[in-house]
């Protein structure tokens, strides 16, 4: 690339020197040669082809006018009033003469202007680091080199079998040789140990010695802690802080840089003129991030070696996870096979429910006040079967399945991510290596030189330690300054969860307020009652998932800012304390909705005639088939609808970005070729906590897998395919999207062990209350194990009535009357003509078969009454029924909303002398009558989904036959507390013993770590004796 003769290497010209009076006007900027362009696309090097580009820092011309800035060169940057641009140029300049003259942690530097970017106010500075600074940074950061060959490595089996029959493993990306990683035994880099570690005599060390995310990261380490000049007491007498700052991150907070980055290793795509060999990113792209590759495994050495062991330790728990779904997924289908075969095979549960001959045994109480109309059990036969395919007992073997899955793979993990800290030279780290956040850092200098001059000794005590391991002095934050801190935080985090919990309830009321207006809608639809709770299911659990993820977007930047303030040491302490209070929130955001379903809908409804109200409301109440199906739907579009989320922010958002990025530079240059920092400039930074963020969507992602794995045996398959696309989205926005992050070393995945491991537990107790009292599983245990089996085939011979009969229970009219009038609730109002018309032996009265000869029968209407009343007429003597051709004027009677010619039957109110009676015997005789209603007849019962000895009539209040509970209620409570205790009991004891027969570390890797010891100890004992 062609640069001006002022803007040379090591040049500390900024733009207060280098105006466009630097410049003559006839020179053509920006213009390149087909070579010269094809030259600075691939180059990662000084314009003398020589040095490597080690970092990149940018920012935007001055605005300021260049005499201006000129006058204040002489000043100290304490000595300007405010941080304007002018102060922003001196603190670069300063800080460009500090990096220039560290000494021992000198680098280069070379500016390009930015009349020769392609947006025409962009300063790029290309900094390079020297060999023997990389070396004094390498012993600084304390990093582990090669000092062997490893040659006591074992194989995986499977590499063996193919070893042996002579073939590559198809499963394993094969690269190039230059790329080859071979596995050796490292040591803590010491410069005066420099010729004991391999590639020092090699001809191109300088080359070779360290990999590009090295030097990036010892450059970075650099940056951080140079400072802008060196410190003097006068100016700290005078109370001014800004002299003192740390360098690279203070500077880009207050914007004297606007970004700072590594260089990409050239284009990601293979070209003609590549004659150098793959390079990494070439190699990742093609092996790793693209879609063709997605049934390969992962080369986690090279993603190591080219993003840092931080990003590769997290591919590599989202592939071993990946890998164990693969049979957690052939469980869960096998399990949702046995549950079709149960469901639509013999099934006598479905039967009892789908057969046509027990409709009018099946006659429902309504399931909302007021609006919802008595049913029939026979027209939610579709929902029931549904239910049935999750509500089994295959999905009690599935959860006790999956909740040793849940130990297996954490141990399995534990002792992976043992074998990755030793091959990538991660043990101990977090424990010695690890240094403190610049912000920290900076910080704590600022309360050491804050205040008059005769305190700082106090001031340095209060703020500083000495490590009693190390014998060196360390800043500190004493308690009584970030515990405050901390219990704001915490404040917060309660107030965010009290607003989740408020939107649950408010989505309980709302499914509470519309669930009548819903079933007028679809009462006419096939299965009336069950298609109302299904599409009030759907609706709410829509609604809830867009409250979700809006406060997620809300509560996890107010949970960085706090998290800011509280000013953590490292970046691990930080990223656990953020970890901390994101999942908590997203805990109760996800699951809360799930939990009441789950645990709290429908076992505090109370029952007919006493029904348990919240402001004059009923609470509501499970289906008659369950709350399993319901919870199931709610399962699956929460899980379901946060991966498309997801999917919608890593893949369709990046992408319109990439776009406008592209539109923009098409209009801020006609030249379509630009250098590696331009083109790396205009891909998306990299976020602080980017992967935190992907952590967090995997780990919720785990909670839905185990928490209630029981209740969608498919969840396993869905979790396996996202995981499968997330790997190659995630691998091609780190490739091709983003700016190349710096190399940060990790020991572990941080706080998500533990996290994982508190999850799993917690999905034992969650599963075995789940099949204990949301699954029909117990009370059909009771049913068949102690007899009741016999009993319902001895009182109702030659029927399907069964489990279902037996788990419910009969309330007679007046009940459901008496509820209404003691709490002023309208009874409920039938739609008759919403319901589907049967004659005497139960057969479908259709148009297409209406005849005279059929008698409509409705059940809850006294047809004596009707006919006594005048509300239809007939030639016959008949009570029971009516004629189709009698239909019309009937329905003008009942119906609540039409109001028909016969007034004496819509209007008609049985009159009484004392009103205070209304709930007494003398009220309830042949018939009732309720409020804008017809004759309804008081010997017919509707059924409830409870056991409660309910008489029909109101006890009086020294009787409790109306709501007592039978034996059975009891056997079945007694029942499911045990069956929760041993399945608690007993899977906790198989995942100790899992957890104790599987070493956290393998034999292999325990010896090479002594051969690691013993090499690296007789390498300093040689050092010393030379």
């Amino acid at each position: 690339m062609a640069t001006h003769p002022d803007v040379g290497v090591g040049s500390i010209k900024t733009e207060y020197e280098l105006n466009e009076r630097d410049i003559p006007e006839n020179e053509p900027i920006r213009k390149r040669s087909i070579e010269q362009k094809r030259f600075d696309e691939r180059t990662v090097y000084f314009s003398d082809g020589k040095r490597k580009i080690d970092f990149i820092l940018c920012y935007e011309k001055c605005s300021a006018p260049a005499d201006d800035i000129i006058e204040q060169e002489g000043q100290n940057l304490d000595q300007i009033s405010n941080f304007s641009e002018s102060k922003k140029a001196l603190a670069r300049r300063k800080f460009l003469e500090a990096i220039q003259a560290e000494g021992n942690y000198r680098l280069e530097y070379e500016t390009q202007c930015w009349k020769e970017s392609p947006d025409h106010k962009t300063y790029f500075i290309k900094v390079h680091a020297p060999f023997e600074t990389l070396l004094r940074g390498a012993e600084d950061l304390n990093l582990r080199l090669p000092i062997n060959k490893n040659e006591l490595r074992a194989h995986p089996l499977r590499e063996k079998i193919f070893f042996k029959m002579g073939m590559a493993d198809p499963l394993v990306p094969l690269p190039p040789e230059n790329l080859e990683i071979d596995d050796h035994f490292t040591a803590p880099f010491k410069y005066r140990n420099k010729e004991k570690f391999l590639r020092w005599d090699e001809e191109d060390k300088e080359k070779v010695f360290f990999s590009s995310a090295q030097r990036s990261a010892i450059t970075e380490h650099i940056l951080l802690r140079s400072k802008l000049y060196s410190y003097s007491s006068e100016n700290a007498e005078n109370g001014n802080n800004e002299n003192n700052q740390q360098g690279l991150g203070a500077l880009l907070l207050n914007g004297t840089f606007s970004c700072a980055y590594p260089l990409h290793d050239g284009p990601y795509t293979i070209s003609e003129d590549d004659t150098g060999g793959m390079t990494d990113r070439q190699f990742l792209y093609k092996s790793w991030a693209h879609p063709k590759n997605w049934w390969k495994n992962q080369p986690l050495s090279h993603v190591r070696r080219y993003f840092g062991e931080k990003v590769a330790i997290y591919f590599a728990w989202l592939g071993f996870i990946t890998t164990f779904l693969i049979i957690a997924s052939v469980a869960g289908i096998v399990i949702q096979i046995m549950g079709l075969i149960y469901t639509f095979g013999n099934n006598h549960v479905a039967e009892e429910i789908c057969d046509e001959a027990n409709r009018k045994v099946f006659y429902m109480c309504p399931q909302c006040d007021d609006k919802c109309d008595f049913w029939y059990l026979t027209d939610s036969c579709l929902a029931s079967r549904v239910a049935l395919l999750f509500d089994n007992g295959a999905t009690i073997i599935f959860a006790c399945l999956m909740s040793l899955w849940a130990v297996l793979l954490l141990e399995f993990w534990k002792r992976k991510q043992f074998k990755l800290q030793f091959r990538w030279s991660m043990l101990g780290y977090e424990d010695i290596d690890e240094a403190l956040r610049s912000e920290f850092e900076d910080k704590i200098q600022h309360f050491i030189r804050d205040g008059p001059e005769q305190s700082k000794n106090k001031r340095i005590k209060k703020y500083t330690e000495v490590d009693r391991a190390t014998g060196e002095t360390v800043y500190i934050l004493p308690a009584r300054y970030y515990l405050p801190k901390l219990l704001a935080s915490f404040s917060v985090l309660c107030v965010m969860v009290t607003l989740v919990l408020g939107v649950v309830f408010s989505i309980i009321l709302y499914r509470a307020g519309v669930s009548g207006a819903i079933y007028i809608l679809v009462a006419t639809f096939p299965g009336g009652s069950s298609v109302s709770s299904i599409t009030v299911s759907i609706t709410g659990a829509i609604i809830q998932l867009v409250f979700i993820v809006g406060l997620n977007f809300f509560y996890q930047r107010l949970a960085k800012l706090f998290t800011d303030w509280e000013l953590h040491k490292t970046d691990t302490e930080y990223d656990d304390s953020l970890i901390v209070k994101v999942y908590l929130f997203q805990f109760v955001n996800f699951y809360s909705s799930i939990f009441y379903i789950a645990f709290f809908k429908g076992n505090f409804v109370g029952w007919p005639g006493s029904y348990s109200r919240v402001g004059g409301a009923r609470l509501e109440e499970c289906a008659t088939y369950g709350c399993f199906l319901e919870l199931s739907i709610q399962y699956v579009i929460i899980m379901v609808g946060k991966q498309i989320m997801n999917a919608v922010l890593e893949i369709v958002i990046p992408y319109v970005k990439r776009v406008i990025k592209r539109i923009r530079k098409k209009k801020q240059t006609e030249d379509d070729t630009y250098t590696r920092w331009e083109r790396d400039f205009y891909l998306l930074p990299n976020q602080p906590q980017g992967l935190l963020y992907e952590y967090l969507q995997i780990v919720i992602q785990y909670g839905f897998v185990t928490l209630f794995v029981s209740t969608f045996p498919l969840a396993p398959l869905f979790a396996l395919v996202n995981n499968w696309a997330e790997i190659r989205i995630d691998a091609y926005k780190f490739i091709v999207d983003l700016r190349r992050p710096v190399a940060t070393r990790a020991q572990d995945i941080g706080a998500w062990y533990y996290i994982m491991d508190v999850v799993s537990k917690l999905a034992v107790v969650t599963n075995a209350w789940l099949i204990a009292v949301t699954a029909n599983f117990i009370p059909y245990l009771v049913y068949t194990g102690l007899g009741y089996d016999g009993v319902q085939k001895m009182n109702y011979p030659n029927t399907t009535l069964g489990f279902v009969h037996w788990s419910q229970s009969s309330f007679g009219l007046p009940t459901l009357l008496n509820d209404s009038v003691g709490s002023y609730h309208a009874f409920p109002r039938p739609s008759v003509m919403k319901l589907k018309l049967y004659d005497k032996a139960g057969n479908v009265v259709t148009s297409s078969t209406s005849s005279s000869d059929y008698l409509v029968y409705l059940p809850f209407v006294n047809y004596n009454c009707m006919r006594m009343n005048g509300c239809y007429n007939t030639s016959s003597n008949l009570t029971d029924g009516f004629t189709y051709s009698e239909w019309n004027n009937v329905t003008k009677g009942l119906t609540m909303s039409t109001k028909g010619t016969n007034t004496t039957c819509r209007d008609f109110l049985y009159q009484l002398d004392d009103p205070s009676d209304m709930k007494g015997t003398s009220f309830i005789k042949r018939f009732v009558t309720a409020d804008m209603g017809g004759c309804f007849d008081a010997t017919v019962t509707c059924r409830f989904r409870n056991q409660v000895n309910a008489t029909g009539v109101q006890a009086s209040s020294n009787e409790d036959s109306a709501t007592s509970r039978p034996l059975s209620y009891y056997q079945v409570l007694v029942s499911r507390l045990a069956f929760v205790l041993v399945f608690e009991h007993v899977i906790f004891f198989l995942g100790g013993i899992i957890a104790w027969l599987i070493p956290d570390i393998p034999k292999t890797v325990q010896d090479e770590i002594k051969k690691e010891r013993k090499l690296g100890a007789d390498a300093e004992v040689a050092s010393k004796e030379a």
